[in-house]
């Protein structure tokens, strides 16, 4: 599509009268290359993103307590990290070879427990990658 070819709608050209120079030549390359509305979003999904708060580096924390059997588990995932503490070392295993099936690479951290914890057991794992679940068949 050439400049003179493209057709700019009422609407489309409110916005566009708001964007700077800069916007207003990536819109006009878009526009003739998607057309006006996918332009119109592309600018508008750019101007949100630049609006959009900062990301916090506080790391999101997730703890979750599951009874298997007569013993109990607790997970707590971090961003890249799964710590499982538990009255059972059995209890633990298990539970990372399930994850191990459902297809998480892990790798075992040298990491101490806590005198807080109140469980016996504690092992903490850095998760690499999420692959395709394992199966035995």
């Amino acid at each position: 599509m050439t400049l003179a070819e493209l057709n700019i709608d009422e609407d489309v050209f409110d916005i566009f009268v708001t964007f700077n120079a800069l916007e207003k030549i990536e819109f006009l390359s878009n526009a003739m290359e998607f057309g006006a509305d996918i332009a119109i979003l592309k600018q508008i999904e750019k101007i949100s993103e630049a609006l959009a708060p900062a990301p916090t580096s506080t790391p999101i924390i997730s703890s979750q307590d599951f009874q298997l059997g007569d013993y109990r588990l607790c997970v707590t995932t971090l961003k890249g990290e799964v710590q499982l503490n538990s009255d059972s070392l059995k209890t633990i295993r298990d539970f990372v070879l399930k994850l191990t099936m459902d297809g998480l690479i892990l790798i075992a951290k040298d990491k101490n427990k806590s005198s807080f914890d109140m469980y016996r057991y504690y092992r903490s794992y850095n998760v690499i990658n999420n692959t395709y679940p394992i199966s035995l068949s």
